[in-house]
């Protein structure tokens, strides 16, 4: 498969800033949660999907993951694990929201700020992290094709 379309400097800067917003998306929703981690044990046990001896363990741990994906893929490093870390993150949030909608939990998903400021807005919250999710596959699929490419094949005689 050809791809030299992806050295063209169009998608180049597409892709960098594709993976500097889903970066920074991580960065920032970890943020909050690092230094509040009671309010966030709230918010995980008001989904009422983990067991009570698991939110604890799941409010701590949870941000620094999220903070420690972002800046990864901020970074650069360790891409293709990053990114599958980041993926695999959004399906798990998606699952969670789509339950408690299905379930009608009038909860603040709690995504980015732990103050919630109005009335849970679910198509709005499901709509924004499937947008992350396909950008996330997108850049993963963009890193692992550029990382193949950059594979040499050995030649045979």
């Amino acid at each position: 498969m050809n791809s030299d379309w992806l050295k063209s400097r169009p998608v180049k800067y597409l892709f960098l800033s594709s993976r500097l917003l889903l970066g920074a998306v991580f960065v920032l929703a970890g943020a909050d949660k690092l230094f509040h981690p009671g309010e966030f044990a709230g918010i995980i046990s008001n989904y009422q999907i983990l067991p009570d001896h698991l939110v604890n363990i799941a409010a701590v741990v949870l941000p620094w993951l999220e903070t420690l994906v972002g800046l990864l893929i901020l970074a650069g490093w360790w891409l293709p694990g990053a990114l599958a870390l980041a993926d695999s993150l959004l399906i798990v949030f998606l699952v969670a929201l789509g339950l408690a909608a299905a379930r009608g939990i009038d909860i603040d998903c709690g995504c980015f700020s732990l103050n919630p400021t109005g009335a849970p807005n679910f198509v709005w919250y499901l709509s924004r992290d499937l947008f992350f999710l396909l950008l996330g596959g997108a850049v993963t699929a963009q890193t692992l094709i550029r990382s193949s490419g950059n594979q040499r094949v050995p030649e045979t005689t």
